[in-house]
């Protein structure tokens, strides 16, 4: 009896620990949503069907999975553009608060799914709404994943891309660029045409897609302001926010001073191109 007494006493019978968190969870790292994630899970999933992007991007599936041969996030990562399309088509809440946890996180958004989708669904459009809702909501599942992610989203939130052509490789993405071998005959598209659709310059280097005008970012920063972009990004990394503030402000007077320095250019100037009245 002595033993017995010493033994740790179990608040819950068996079944009752089982039925809470259940052994199948637990070997996968999962968890029963609580009460609260729940209510927000359902919140997001009406937002989501409600959007009118939804109607727009997802139009249906044939599951022919063209979308994830040419994914490369599929090749390194537990993720799949057809996956996220069935969820966003058929899903419920709680596919939808699972896939929010971090699959929409892994995808790069190079929108290959997009070209290669044969019923013409914006696949990686209507992940990136699953990624605005839950930047929206403060999901604290993305307030993790995103932490680490700082300089990267102040790249994507200043120059706008994250990408640029010489990062495709040739293996993953065999009808882009120089490297078509084939996929441009389903488009009735001869290769020299798709060669040209992407500049020369920029299949060189990553520098030209990292480098842009204080007018463009100027005006990606209006739009952030405009949309709440700033106001869902505040909410999520206060931080962060901030120190995008401050270089909105230092574009800004960049742009001021850059913009007077051209009016007393413009004053100073004589002779008949400044006196010419047409």
């Amino acid at each position: 009896m002595s033993v017995v007494a010493h033994l740790p006493h179990r608040t819950l019978s068996l079944a009752d620990e089982e039925a809470s968190s259940p052994p199948a969870m637990e070997l996968t790292g999962r968890r029963r949503m609580s009460a609260a994630e729940r209510s927000l899970a359902e919140t997001i999933y009406q937002e989501f069907r409600a959007d009118p992007r939804h109607e727009e991007f997802v139009l249906g599936c044939l599951n022919c999975g063209e979308c994830t041969t040419g994914c490369p996030a599929a090749r390194f990562y537990d993720f799949s553009p057809r996956e996220m399309l069935q969820i966003a088509a058929n899903g419920d809440a709680t596919t939808l608060w699972d896939a929010l946890q971090e699959k929409i996180w892994s995808c790069c958004q190079c929108y290959t799914c997009n070209m290669r989708c044969r019923f013409g669904n914006d696949i990686a459009g209507i992940i990136s709404v699953m990624r605005e809702l839950s930047v929206r909501h403060g999901v604290e599942s993305t307030r993790r994943t995103l932490a680490p992610f700082g300089r990267s989203l102040t790249l994507l939130m200043t120059v706008g891309t994250q990408v640029s052509s010489d990062m495709i490789q040739p293996d993953f993405f065999r009808d882009w660029g120089p490297f078509a071998t084939g996929s441009d005959k389903a488009w009735d598209v001869s290769p020299e045409i798709m060669r040209k659709a992407i500049p020369i310059d920029v299949l060189q280097t990553t520098r030209s897609a990292w480098e842009v005008s204080v007018q463009t970012s100027l005006e990606l920063f209006r739009i952030y302001e405009e949309t709440g972009v700033l106001d869902m990004l505040r909410g999520l990394d206060p931080d962060l926010t901030e120190m995008l503030v401050d270089i909105i402000e230092e574009r800004r007077e960049e742009f001021r001073e850059a913009r007077e320095t051209h009016r007393a250019r413009l004053e100073t100037m004589r002779g008949p191109v400044a006196t010419f009245q047409g």
